[in-house]
């Protein structure tokens, strides 16, 4: 038995969860950070902040649905920001 072919279709976060329309895992998700590396090529500080914008509506919206079980802000972070590489001289 083979794995189940992922489904079709963009990578965009299903807000208030911050989880992936296509995938159900949570955003960015594996193609969602290829398709923003793609997307934002030659432009790490628009990536960058554009994730950072992410983050904190992310940090809003999972607080405001549990706050008890909310992630911890640095693992949100970590999530959102942790895989962007550096491109500092």
């Amino acid at each position: 038995m083979s794995a189940p072919e992922p489904r079709p279709g963009p990578h965009t976060a299903l807000r208030p969860l911050w989880l992936c329309r296509t995938d159900g895992q949570p955003w960015p998700c594996g193609s969602a950070r290829l398709a923003l590396t793609r997307e934002y090529a030659g432009q790490p500080t628009a990536l960058t902040i554009h994730l950072g914008s992410s983050l904190a509506e992310a940090f809003r919206d999972l607080h405001a649905l549990n706050p008890g079980a909310a992630p911890e802000a640095r693992d949100l972070s970590t999530r959102f920001l942790g895989w962007v590489r550096s491109t500092s001289p």
